[in-house]
């Protein structure tokens, strides 16, 4: 990035490519990304400032021609970039996330997000696919589906599941697995360059093996126990079985991140290995005409398995499905901690419902949410972006990230002084914005979390417009 006067210039930067049909509608994008990206926890009329640029984001978010599609493309082309410039492997993370707008009865073309069509439950769907280096680092989206639902069915369990066997896999909803994997293998990035990552949801068979013929590298949590053919997996017949008679490799320790049901802890796993062969399953209908592969595959498969939890916590029980080799106990944990790596999606989807609020916005229909959204959710990537690179690579210049302008508010702001002429770290620069949204900056305080650096987001701006007046009012030299 650049040093200029004008502050949010990464946002220039990743929809330089932007084209919605118009010119004016382009600039009205980026101006309107800019001023979001500045007050990201406000509404659209208090993060505009005024009722013209409040005026000219709503006709933004209700112009068909600024689809999400178009909306993200820019952004995925630099994501593409910034994956190529990754010397290892990199993860595409996939997970699903429901945006509640329930609690907003008039807004239109909506569809259930929990088991009921209760009127509360109502929302939109975004199953997303997430790249991310293994040190953890978000690089941005490579694919992102936003849909309402359609009224769930009232049936009985059984029911329920004779009209899954049957239904082809492109007309249930956990075709999205299937859809991200390929929109991700469109941008013509080396086959061995990603490796899609994906939690027990993303465990169906065809999704497996359109993964193995395709050539997908892929790491997915196992959600059944499955049968296997015995002859070519050393006379086992389920997963359970076959990792039962595996040794254990060794012990490995994992950071278990918490959440509304359970705390942070670390978590001591034993790790087993082993290589085995899946039957097919079961099909019915035109469920069985369609279905990818009816042959056998042969997986990796990976268990990290904790022995002895703490009193009162669940056992953590991982069962990672791969086509990666495992040649030994330092692949399988570093497989595992891949696999860790999930949970930096979770954090994005939390920056964007709690940092961003984005829940809160009242657009009044499906189609101009899905706008808002597809452009939010790269304002929440930078976010992430900005603090986890500050842990990964705490020394590099942090004027590859911010405007000197930005910089020198926060020096203004947390340390009542200009900065030194040589650009700080950019460790620095993210924990003096963690500062002004709450971090104590001390010793044992450890790093800033998402929470404390979108609040101290909010902070930033402010200050960066206290610091131009002062500068035209002559109490601040030009820099």
């Amino acid at each position: 990035m650049g040093s200029g006067t004008e502050s949010v210039e990464w946002v220039g930067q990743e929809f330089s490519g932007i084209d919605l049909g118009d010119k004016r509608l382009d600039r009205r994008l980026v101006k309107t990304a800019t001023m979001l990206t500045r007050n990201p926890g406000a509404p659209i009329n208090e993060a505009c400032g005024t009722w013209a640029a409040t005026q000219g984001a709503y006709r933004l978010f209700d112009n068909r021609r600024a689809s999400p599609e178009a909306i993200r493309t820019p952004h995925i082309r630099e994501t593409i970039e910034r994956v190529m410039q990754v010397s290892g492997p990199v993860l595409a993370v996939q997970d699903t996330v429901f945006y509640s707008y329930g609690q907003h009865p008039r807004t239109k073309g909506l569809g259930p997000i929990g088991k009921s069509n209760s009127a509360h439950e109502r929302g939109l769907c975004v199953h997303n696919a997430l790249a991310f280096t293994t040190s953890g680092v978000p690089l941005g989206i490579l694919s992102q589906n936003i849909w309402a639902r359609q009224p769930v069915p009232e049936e009985e369990y059984q029911e329920k599941i004779v009209r899954l066997q049957m239904t082809p896999i492109e007309e249930k909803e956990s075709f999205k697995w299937l859809q991200a994997m390929r929109e991700t293998r469109t941008h013509a990035l080396p086959r061995s360059k990603l490796i899609l990552v994906a939690d027990r949801e993303s465990d169906f068979w065809e999704l497996l093996t359109e993964a193995k013929e395709q050539g997908e590298h892929f790491l997915i949590r196992a959600r059944v126990d499955r049968k296997l053919v015995p002859e070519e997996s050393e006379c086992c017949e389920s997963i359970q079985e076959a990792l039962a008679c595996s040794e254990v490799l060794g012990q490995t320790t994992v950071s278990i991140p918490g959440n509304g049901k359970r705390k942070a802890r670390e978590a001591k796993l034993e790790v087993r290995a082993t290589q085995v062969t899946i039957k097919p399953p079961h099909r019915r209908g035109e469920a069985a005409k369609a279905s990818a592969s009816i042959e056998p595959i042969t997986v990796r498969v990976i268990a990290a398995t904790e022995a002895a939890p703490p009193e009162g916590q669940e056992a953590v029980s991982w069962v990672l499905l791969t086509d990666l080799l495992v040649p030994d106990f330092a692949s399988a944990c570093e497989k595992i901690d891949w696999y860790g790596k999930r949970w930096g999606i979770e954090v994005w989807h939390k920056v964007l419902k709690s940092g961003c609020t984005v829940e809160d916005c009242l657009l009044e229909t499906a189609e101009r949410l899905a706008r808002y959204l597809a452009l939010f959710s790269v304002i929440g990537v930078r976010l992430m972006h900005v603090a986890y690179l500050a842990r990964v690579h705490p020394d590099i210049p942090a004027t590859e990230l911010f405007s000197q302008e930005e910089i020198e508010a926060l020096h203004v702001r947390v340390h009542h002084a200009l900065p030194p002429a040589q650009s700080p770290p950019l460790r620095e620069v993210v924990r003096m914005i963690g500062n002004l949204g709450g971090h104590l900056l001390r010793k044992g305080d450890g790093e800033p979390g998402m929470t404390v650096i979108w609040r101290g987001w909010l902070h930033l701006y402010e200050t960066v417009i206290a610091l131009r007046a002062a500068r035209l009012a002559g109490l601040i030299p030009s820099s």
